[in-house]
């Protein structure tokens, strides 16, 4: 019979020769399987590290990071929703109502950084996981309806497809005909929000529709002999319309009504019935309906910096980045000469225009001089200068020494959270 050999007896309060004992890192989990409406986003927690509360309590100061971490994932997917001047408007409700629920939204936390502070006495913890922001986005819709509070939604430019069938009312079994005046007339309404009609198999290959649009309406002809002329004159009533509006990324159906007219309408001719069914249809849909329902958007730009001095200052800007509200995922290209960087940017637009003001705008805010500009854009890649006359002790050392670039421009009701050292305070508006 085999026996196992005796385990070794390990003395308490020692660690095995084996398992030396380190500070306790977080291990990056595994991603979870991606479903609809969830997307992988990456933010930075800040925190005062010079706040006396921390002093004698290190657990508190890493829970408040972990919070404020978690909390800046749900406002940078609230960044894909909302117009962003319009979150720093409505920031207080936002926050108290959604980011700081974080918990409800936040699917799986992927990777999570220990604390680290720096010469500008902040601490820091990055944090990357998968936030479900069609639930965000869901909230946010209930919360503007029950609190009355107007958002304005980030821009969109949805695809939408239309189609409109007429049914003979007393003939059931019939089949439907299309309607191209309502098509026309609810066309007609949506191109007014600025919006795209779209034909299925659309000019675009491989682009569905964002919503579709399905309606029928049942008409039923009302005839009528006059006796005294001997003629019959053929009326047209609406016996009943329904319509839906379903949201192509994830099948639902976000909006459904039938009908019943009250009232005896009727119209002389097939053609004003249908124009009056379009009408009445397109009276259904606002702008602001598809706005609230629109699948957040975001940008792959390649953001390239050239001129940057030699050093570490590359890598000090490349850190900045996961903290800046507009950025939801930064990768550093490996190798790549001059510095390269892969960013998924909230917001549509042209991607100069994401970068200059999400990126350089606050980046030039930290160095207190506008030493990035940008250069040429070409599709999805932008270049950016670094002004040789940036390359000085004193304005380099900004990027250590002052607060985080992403603090700059944020409401001050959230810069007074973070920071409590007046001194520091006021490096954001110097």
């Amino acid at each position: 019979m085999h026996r196992r050999p005796p385990r070794r007896r390990q003395r308490r309060g020692r660690p095995s020769p084996r398992c030396p004992r380190r500070p306790a890192a977080a291990a990056p989990t595994a991603a979870a399987p991606a479903e609809p409406g969830t997307l992988l986003i990456s933010a930075a927690g800040f925190a005062d590290a010079n706040d006396p509360r921390y002093q004698s309590d290190k657990a508190k100061l890493a829970g408040d990071l972990r919070t404020d971490a978690r909390g800046q994932l749900v406002e940078k997917a609230l960044g894909l929703l909302v117009d962003r001047a319009s979150l720093a408007t409505n920031y207080d409700v936002l926050n108290a109502k959604l980011v700081s629920r974080s918990g409800d939204f936040i699917r799986t936390v992927v990777r999570e950084s220990e604390p680290v502070i720096g010469k500008d006495g902040m601490a820091t913890m990055t944090t990357e996981a998968v936030v479900n922001v069609r639930a965000v986005q869901k909230s946010l819709n209930e919360m503007t309806a029950s609190e009355r509070v107007e958002v304005i939604r980030a821009n969109g430019d949805p695809r939408i497809s239309i189609a409109i069938t007429s049914r003979d009312a007393d003939r059931p079994d019939a089949p439907a005909q299309r309607s191209p005046v309502a098509e026309n007339l609810l066309a007609e309404r949506i191109k007014s929000f600025g919006f795209r009609t779209w034909a299925e198999g659309g000019a675009e290959a491989g682009k569905a529709p964002d919503f579709s649009i399905a309606g029928e309406a049942k008409v039923r002809r009302l005839s009528t002999r006059l006796e005294a002329s001997g003629l019959t004159v053929t009326k047209y009533a609406l016996s009943s319309w329904t319509i839906k509006a379903v949201d192509r990324a994830t099948g639902e159906e976000i909006y459904h009504n039938t009908t019943l007219p009250k009232g005896a309408v009727s119209w002389a001719s097939e053609e004003e019935a249908f124009k009056a069914i379009g009408a009445k249809i397109a009276d259904e849909f606002s702008r602001n309906f598809f706005l609230r329902h629109v699948s957040p958007s975001s940008r792959r730009v390649a953001l390239v910096i050239e001129g940057l001095p030699e050093g570490g200052a590359a890598d000090l800007v490349g850190r900045e980045f996961v903290g800046l509200p507009v950025v939801i995922a930064s990768r550093p290209r490996s190798g790549a000469t001059p510095r390269t960087w892969d960013l998924e940017l909230a917001g549509g637009g042209p991607a100069a225009d994401l970068v200059a003001a999400g990126v350089l705008a606050p980046l030039n805010a930290k160095l207190g001089a506008p030493c990035f500009a940008a250069g040429a854009s070409t599709g999805d890649e932008v270049r950016v200068r670094f002004d040789a006359r940036c390359n000085d002790a004193a304005v380099l050392s900004r990027l250590e020494t002052h607060p985080p670039a992403g603090l700059y421009g944020a409401p001050a009701v959230r810069q007074k959270a973070i920071i409590r050292n007046p001194e520091t305070l006021k490096k954001l508006s110097a």
